[in-house]
């Protein structure tokens, strides 16, 4: 490199994740990082460039600040992964769970960024937005965007497959969907636990609470108890 690529990442991650993106670059997943597109409380997410100048993103969990104790009580909800209170172990797994989960989701027609390879703490996926030659522009949040009346229901409708591919978001809210060209694209599935683990229910009810919130705020009339029987209707949930 490309010193000079290798003391920029030294000055802004630990060994590890430098370590993490270094592979990343060698096994052709992306030239290198660009600019920031979000910053959030456990992760960064980066756009990226690859050889064929491709746009992706790229999201780096920082295993210094990240919020441990949640973490490992929705890791503890989920059955895949073994259970660990070692700290870089569970930013690893965490890594490894959002990969996971995107990939199930993907592969079941949920509207979410493609998951392309991981490594270490850093996921490489599909960048939504405008990839723009020179200023990437990652699409906006669903909260910061007009909202249609035809966006509830293709919410409602990505909610519903995902619950069929087998999975709760855990954590959705207007901060976690891209509005992308009147499309939502859900992200963050760092969370997402699988339908048939004990606590699905309660999260599955608490995103809808969340998303019904969300749109009646703008002027919409959601029942939570209609939604969360529509995502559940006639859903032959996948293992």
């Amino acid at each position: 490199m490309q010193t000079d690529i290798f003391k920029t990442y030294k000055n802004v991650f630990d060994n590890s994740t430098v370590e993490s993106i270094w592979y990343l670059i060698t096994h052709h997943s992306i030239e290198g990082l660009e600019s920031p597109i979000k910053i959030g409380k456990e992760a960064n997410v980066f756009s990226s460039l690859t050889n064929e100048k491709e746009r992706r993103a790229v999201k780096i969990y920082r295993v210094s600040v990240c919020d441990f104790f949640k973490m490992s009580k929705y890791l503890e909800m989920d059955s895949r992964f073994k259970f660990t209170r070692r700290r870089k172990q569970i930013v690893l797994i965490w890594a490894q769970r959002e990969f996971k989960n995107l990939m199930k989701a993907y592969e079941n027609n949920v509207s979410v960024p493609r998951p392309i390879a991981i490594r270490g703490n850093a996921i490489v996926m599909e960048f939504i937005g405008n990839p723009y030659p020179d200023e990437p522009r990652a699409a906006p949040m669903l909260k910061d965007t007009p909202i249609n009346e035809k966006m509830p229901g293709k919410v409602i409708e990505e909610m519903k497959k995902l619950y069929k591919a087998g999975l709760v978001h855990g954590d959705l809210s207007e901060f976690n969907i891209l509005n992308y060209k009147n499309k939502p694209i859900i992200i963050d599935l760092s969370h997402a636990i699988p339908v048939l683990s004990n606590s699905s229910h309660e999260l599955l009810e608490r995103d809808v609470q969340n998303i019904c919130k969300f749109f009646n705020r703008k002027g919409f009339d959601l029942n939570p108890v209609d939604v969360l029987k529509e995502i559940k209707s006639k859903s032959e949930v996948k293992n």
